[in-house]
């Protein structure tokens, strides 16, 4: 009978030891999740930070206001381009002249063609 009881303790001091091994490997692999996940977190955040710093030196007013001279050759607004409400009203149509639905066409620029 003793020798029954001491080999089921030993079975039991055996499987208790690979379940312990099994949970710390799980665990570890686990570990080892968690960190790779804070490590993407890390990078993520350190390439946000370029980004904002390279958003904010694009978006520099002055840079934008060379970049508009450049390319846009914009005019300083004059006083004869303000318009009266009842003028915007005669110059804007009731309805879309055009349908949206329309493959093919370009419904902003008849509109705009419509206006002038």
């Amino acid at each position: 009978m003793l020798k029954i009881v001491n080999a089921f303790l030993v079975v039991a001091v055996l499987v208790s030891g690979y379940a312990l091994y099994e949970l710390e490997h799980a665990t570890r692999g686990e570990e080892r999740a968690i960190a790779s996940g804070k490590r993407k977190i890390d990078e993520t955040r350190e390439a946000i930070k370029l980004l904002k710093a390279e958003w904010s030196s694009l978006t520099r007013p002055e840079r934008i206001q060379k970049l508009a001279a450049q390319h846009l050759q914009l005019e300083p607004t004059r006083a004869q381009q303000f318009v009266n409400l009842e003028d915007l009203r005669t110059k804007v149509p009731e309805t879309v002249p055009v349908k949206l639905e329309e493959d093919g066409k370009d419904p902003i620029g008849d509109i705009l063609k419509k206006m002038q």
